[in-house]
């Protein structure tokens, strides 16, 4: 074999193996991206969930184990909400009926999490998101761990309280005031998507399309 005919050959070779190399570690999954229409890819194999262990509105576990092996859709709300979260679930409840009527072979789990765990008990999640869908799962439990599981979402929430007639805002992770029992929660509004690792993949911002969500699902999950 002349030296320029293998030359030839270790360069073909190579390239293959690239290319090879390029579509089996696509894990930023960049063609993807460019398909979806609503949705960002947030898949980040450096970002986990922290072990969490909260409760479900049926008093049940909810834990890491619960996303596992599953396509999940979760969102951060708070019962006292006066719009935003109604319209999150109502968003939801739209969606989930459009992935049904789809050829979408598997429907994310639609869960709900409490920002509010101290007015947000599981009975009162309960009768709350089963107002919605009686599919739909709350999940409240401990403060310290809510706030330690939401900040790989990048999701953020201050409470507003009023001191003395002026607005006092409490952000994540700060105490409230002995005795303060009414306030309101400024908070972000997107929703996730939670691949069957257990991992957040996909967000999306509001205002919430749920056509266009639909399909950017079904592409996350046949492409996933």
């Amino acid at each position: 074999m002349s030296k320029t005919t293998l030359l030839i050959t270790v360069a073909f070779i190579v390239s293959i193996g690239v290319s090879v190399f390029s579509i089996n570690t696509d894990t930023n999954y960049q063609s993807l991206k460019k398909e979806l229409k609503v949705s960002h890819v947030l898949h980040n194999t450096d970002r986990k969930l922290p072990i969490f262990s909260l409760i479900d509105h049926n008093e049940s576990p909810y834990n890491n184990a619960r996303l596992k092996d599953k396509w999940t859709l979760v969102t951060f709300i708070y019962t006292h909400c006066p719009d935003v979260c109604p319209t999150i679930l109502m968003d939801m409840v739209s969606l989930k009926t459009i992935l049904k009527d789809s050829s979408l072979q598997t429907t994310p789990e639609f869960v709900a999490i409490t920002f509010d765990p101290k007015r947000d008990t599981p009975k009162v999640l309960k009768t709350y998101m089963t107002y919605f869908d009686k599919d739909f799962m709350g999940v409240s439990g401990d403060q310290g761990q809510i706030d330690r599981l939401i900040k790989p979402f990048g999701t953020y929430y201050e409470r507003s309280i009023e001191i003395d007639g002026k607005t006092v805002l409490i952000p994540n992770g700060q105490v409230m005031p002995d005795g303060v029992n009414s306030y309101s929660i400024n908070h972000t509004a997107w929703l996730y998507l939670l691949s069957p690792d257990g991992q957040i993949f996909a967000g999306f911002p509001a205002p919430h399309k749920p056509r266009e969500m639909a399909k950017d699902i079904k592409l996350i999950i046949d492409n996933y």
